[in-house]
């Protein structure tokens, strides 16, 4: 699959440890008021972004890897709580991959090597050990709040430790995981046995949009994290949202970055699926 399955694997990966007006840069507020958890958790619920369709008509997308980088254009497609696909193409427009997320199942075409993969969702739990929803990719991408560690929204069952930062509002976790059969071989790769990880997740809010500005999620034994950015909020279609959405997984000095900056965005535009799989493609197993 190579780049264009990177892509999709990486952003799998990422989930399971997401007519324009002239888009206007926002001050950031540097002044932090105090507030409780109660009164936050209210706050990121109330300013959550409302649309019923987001069309990303042009998106350039940036991938690092310790190999190297490559830079490819794209358009994301969403319809709420219904499907999300997303189309990249090479810089002079020779089709890269397709991919078609719906509610219960998961369509990736690689154009360039006429390859194709169809699954469920429970595929990546039975292959990987990795829990992956489509509610999950839908919030990461529509910088809805999360939590990493199961990516469930807001729930007053959670609870966190508040902490007030120059940068925004941090809501924090330490808990003990157990490890999945996956991880559990990188361990022994690396002549460790541990069944459990001690993880700590961190949620930046920002202090005015009361949206993520980061999650992320390490372990605190060892060198190995994941994390989501979102940069610079912008008026997209008079709705405030994060210009760059940047994705980072680092084992050890091994580092992956996803990067999706958006052009143009239009929200509540009428969209439906257009994706195809040519009979002469090869299915991937």
């Amino acid at each position: 699959m190579r780049l264009g399955g990177h892509i999709f694997l990486l952003i799998i990966v990422v989930v399971s440890i997401v007519s324009c007006r002239s888009a206007k840069q926002i001050a950031v507020k540097k002044n932090i008021p105090s507030i409780t958890e109660g009164r936050l958790l209210k706050n990121i619920e109330n300013n959550e972004l409302e649309y019923s369709t987001l069309f990303a008509k042009k998106m350039d997308i940036s991938y690092k890897d310790g190999k190297g980088s490559n830079s490819l254009k794209a358009s994301l497609k969403i319809k709420r709580d219904s499907f999300i696909q997303a189309n990249v193409t090479a810089p002079l427009g020779i089709g890269v991959a397709r991919i078609l997320l719906t509610k219960d199942s998961i369509k990736f075409v690689d154009t360039y090597h006429k390859k194709f993969f169809v699954a469920d969702y429970d595929y990546f739990y039975d292959k990987f050990d990795v829990r992956v929803s489509f509610d999950c990719v839908e919030k990461i991408i529509t910088n809805a709040f999360f939590d990493f560690q199961d990516c469930a929204g807001l729930g007053k069952e959670k609870k966190y430790k508040l902490d007030k930062t120059e940068l925004g509002y941090e809501l924090s976790t330490v808990e003990e995981r157990a490890i999945n059969r996956k991880i559990k071989k990188f361990y022994k790769k690396k002549r460790k046995n541990k069944d459990f990880m001690l993880v700590l997740q961190r949620i930046l809010i920002d202090p005015e949009y009361f949206r993520p500005v980061k999650v992320s999620v390490e372990d605190l034994d060892e060198d190995m994290s994941v994390s989501v950015n979102y940069g610079a909020f912008k008026q997209f279609s008079e709705k405030n949202f994060p210009e760059k959405i940047v994705f980072q997984l680092a084992v050890g000095n091994n580092k992956t970055s996803l990067e999706l900056k958006f052009l143009k965005i239009d929200f509540d535009v009428p969209l439906e699926p257009n994706f195809k799989i040519s009979p002469k493609f090869k299915r991937i197993e």
